[in-house]
């Protein structure tokens, strides 16, 4: 039995339960069977599944809990950049921040080629500028230091 994947099981089912009922309140349409909660449902639903199949995958495995210390402090340090990668968008904008946080996961999972480190953040920040905020007209957040 692997607690690490049913603890996670188990919090990707409430996660995905406790988006789907904020879901509920969202505004309905009159003209089409497709309205605001339609996507965020769909991806209520696949957390749901996806928790349930992690959940069981945990159960059924019978093999030795053999997570490392390594492994431990690379899933934490990771999930402390994605923190300070959240909190830092209201202050430094959208752009700039993801830069700064893909080149901080890239350099931290040892990836020391300068192109990759430069390359990678700049075209994942031009395809959302691109795609996002001219093409589908979406503001994104710019920051309180850029405004």
């Amino acid at each position: 039995m692997k607690v690490p994947h049913i603890t996670s099981g188990i919090i990707s089912i409430c996660l995905g339960g406790l988006f789907y009922y904020l879901t509920l309140d969202f505004p309905k349409l009159n003209t089409a069977n497709t309205g605001a909660a339609f996507l965020p449902r769909i991806y209520c639903g696949l957390l749901i599944l996806f928790g349930i199949i992690l959940l069981i995958q945990g159960i059924r495995d019978h093999s030795k809990n053999e997570e490392s210390s390594q492994t431990v402090r690379y899933a934490l340090i990771s999930m402390v950049i994605v923190l300070a990668y959240i909190l830092v968008i209201p202050y430094i904008g959208f752009y700039v921040s993801t830069a700064l946080t893909i080149f901080s996961l890239l350099f931290f999972f040892f990836f020391f080629k300068a192109v990759t480190l430069v390359s990678v953040p700049l075209g994942a920040v031009l395809f959302v500028f691109l795609v996002f905020e001219k093409l589908l007209k979406v503001s994104i957040p710019m920051g309180s230091l850029f405004l």
